[in-house]
């Protein structure tokens, strides 16, 4: 039975000087399949399950070596609707904070994985801010967070520290270690206390995000009650002439 030409290979049906009298056609036929260009550099954005897949340029703006991280932040934003304020990126492990640094100074190269921490607000979340941004519930959720950690972990040991004062004081002996001890618990909450309102101090609320103002005022106040608190605390050591 003869072989229909249909059957052919596509090669033995096409002369080859084809190829060179078509300007769309490549002198190479795999040409037509394959395209002979680099691929862009591309990152990974790991958030919970998902997996995105960044493109950058290979040189000038749009780079790894030109892109910021507060850039790489507005791109994430716009895939995940998870604000800039409320964005937590780490890679291998360190956390990336410096917004006016380059990706490529963090040590970012193509195929480099990111790890993203945060969520995106809900209707319910943005009506607690002034306006209904989402930029200034991530500031909330980060003043309510500084708060939070400040009641769980130190509250509790100011008060054992109290106590432990109040225990020396009704001791009939002056004990030199336990009041190193006691010494060393002030200076470890005062600078416990002095970072939390360097932490308060970072969260910058633009003047239209009112609710965030307060709210930082607020945890600002708070925090340094309770420095004045311990102050105080110590201060009896002195009074009563049992401290150093």
């Amino acid at each position: 039975m003869t072989k229909q030409i249909t059957d052919l290979p596509l090669l033995l049906i096409f002369p080859v000087n084809m190829f060179t009298s078509f300007p769309f056609l490549s002198s190479n036929p795999l040409n037509l399949y394959f395209k002979d260009t680099p691929s862009a550099p591309e990152i990974v954005i790991i958030w919970g399950r998902e997996k995105l897949y960044l493109d950058f340029e290979n040189e000038g703006p749009g780079s790894l070596q030109e892109t910021t991280l507060r850039q790489l932040k507005e791109r994430i934003k716009k895939m995940t609707g998870v604000p800039v304020n409320g964005q937590k990126l780490l890679i291998s492990g360190a956390i990336m904070k410096d917004d006016t640094a380059t990706l490529s100074s963090f040590g970012l190269h193509p195929s480099s994985k990111i790890m993203l921490m945060g969520t995106k607000p809900n209707s319910k979340d943005l009506s607690q801010t002034t306006a209904g941004s989402a930029e200034e519930h991530a500031l909330l959720s980060r003043i309510s967070q500084s708060i939070e950690n400040t009641r769980s972990l130190l509250i509790p040991q100011i008060q054992s520290f109290e106590l432990s004062v109040d225990s020396y004081l009704s001791s009939d002996k002056q004990d030199e270690k336990v009041l190193a001890k006691l010494t060393d618990t002030h200076h470890y909450l005062v600078e416990t206390l002095m970072q939390a309102l360097l932490a308060l101090d970072g969260v910058v609320c633009p003047p239209e995000f009112e609710t965030a103002r307060m709210r930082r005022r607020e945890a600002v106040k708070f925090t340094q009650e309770l420095i004045d608190r311990v102050d105080a605390v110590r201060e009896t050591l002195d009074v009563t002439g049992k401290g150093v």
